[in-house]
């Protein structure tokens, strides 16, 4: 679509990732709410680097882009199965869960059937004139470097999150170590190596990890996976624990103060980053295999190990020092390639001026989100996934994308638009009532 620069958008949102994909799509059908997406990338592509064959999503199918907001929508899963004419594969399929592949192909589906969406722009500042009390989104064609100016009355951020990379390990420079995230573009090149080390401890730690182990170019190698966590944990996945991924206790957590939120989500790391049961299980199946067929390797796994150093040994290999939690006791260990997944930190690129001035960080330099997940006082900027502090673990949840637009798009259409589902949960998460 050709962006209109004379023309006063409603929305204009920064970054196509999933969510702010499945606003596009939620949004297309509200009469006279005039949008524009834009995203630098010259396409939709989700997570490239670990489209590792045979991985799945860790929420089920219904959890797509709109289904949980507007289960009739045309974007759903479903339908996209029933146009693909892979609709009673899947049902006969029997599997809930997703791979990632599919996933990846149903929102680039979605994406095709958008005229709102605009790819190849980066966003360079947002900027608010208090004489036309509208935003100026000044963004460029990451080809052409041509730039453009859109006005809009609302902004939506969805740039997604970025790779993080422990201070020990964010200046050092080595062609093979690198994060979970570019795993795919350097797998060929690790299979020429001796030694490979994972860190990390959650799901994308541990789909690597399987896939090297049944891999055999790898057979020879020597393969170390470190976690500075107690245990390799799987997510925890009971019907009453999955009653927290709801409004009802969205609503809980975003009442709570700030220094209780800290503290409550350190506790939930089982709840939104373990390892998927059935993975975790298959990568034990085939150690257990394994070990009737080689001598060559011994996959090394090793829990309570911090990181905390890492320096060149001269002969192109990576020394890495860590540290045991429990023995309280240093150890280094030298590999020949250093696969860092470690998760990933919310970043703002460019400079966002709201119609209250610049954004109020917070003490804890969090960004300052409201309920209805805007940042500014005025309520009219807004953020995708950069909640986890004030809105709790949900935040990076696909399947509650759906209410987080939901929630937004209300908020900016000043009426519930689209209808809340309230006390769903069967427990009560706060003190009780009458």
């Amino acid at each position: 679509m050709a962006m209109d620069t004379s023309k006063v958008y409603d929305i204009v949102g920064i970054g196509i990732g999933p969510f702010n994909l499945g606003m596009a799509a939620l949004a297309e059908d509200i009469d006279n709410l005039e949008c524009a997406f834009i995203d630098k990338e010259p396409e939709f592509n989700w997570h490239a680097g670990m489209m590792i064959p045979g991985t799945s999503l860790q929420v089920p199918f219904y959890a797509d882009l709109v289904t949980l907001a507007k289960p009739e929508s045309k974007y759903s899963f479903l339908n996209y199965l029933k146009q693909k004419k892979r609709l009673f594969r899947f049902a006969i399929h029997e599997n809930n869960f997703v791979s990632r592949r599919e996933y990846n192909d149903y929102c680039q589906w979605v994406a095709g059937h958008l005229s709102s969406l605009n790819f190849g722009y980066a966003c360079n500042a947002i900027h608010y004139n208090s004489n036309t009390d509208l935003y100026e989104v000044f963004i460029s064609n990451t080809g052409s470097r041509n730039s453009k100016q859109l006005k809009c009355k609302n902004v939506v951020i969805g740039i997604g999150t970025v790779p993080h990379i422990p201070d020990c390990a964010s200046k050092f420079k080595h062609p093979l170590v690198f994060h979970s995230a570019e795993y795919l573009k350097h797998k060929e090149a690790l299979s020429s190596k001796k030694s490979i080390c994972i860190v990390g401890s959650g799901q994308s730690a541990a789909e690597i990890f399987y896939d090297l182990v049944n891999n055999p170019a790898f057979s020879e190698t020597e393969l170390n996976w470190f976690t500075r966590s107690e245990r390799f944990f799987p997510m925890e996945y009971s019907k009453l624990s999955l009653e927290m991924t709801s409004p009802d206790y969205i609503e809980h957590f975003y009442g709570l103060s700030a220094e209780r939120k800290t503290d409550t989500l350190k506790k939930q790391d089982m709840l939104y980053k373990g390892i998927n049961f059935s993975l975790i299980n298959s990568i034990y199946d085939s150690l257990y295999q394994q070990q009737f067929e080689t001598d060559l390797r011994k996959p090394r796994l090793y829990s309570n190990c911090e990181m905390h150093s890492m320096i060149h040994t001269g002969k192109h290999e990576v020394k890495l020092g860590f540290l045991h939690c429990e023995k309280e006791e240093s150890f280094s260990i030298v590999s020949d390639a250093v696969i860092m997944a470690t998760g990933y930190s919310n970043h703002l690129p460019f400079i966002v001026e709201t119609a209250d001035g610049p954004i109020n960080w917070d003490s804890r330099k969090k960004l300052p989100v409201n309920r209805n997940y805007s940042i500014n006082e005025s309520q009219n900027v807004f953020v995708q996934n950069a909640d986890l502090h004030s809105h709790g673990f949900t935040s990076p949840d696909l399947g509650m994308g759906p209410y987080r637009n939901a929630t937004i798009l209300n908020s900016i259409l000043g009426y519930e638009y689209f209808e809340m589902e309230r006390n769903i949960a069967f427990q009560t998460f706060g003190v009780p009532q009458g």
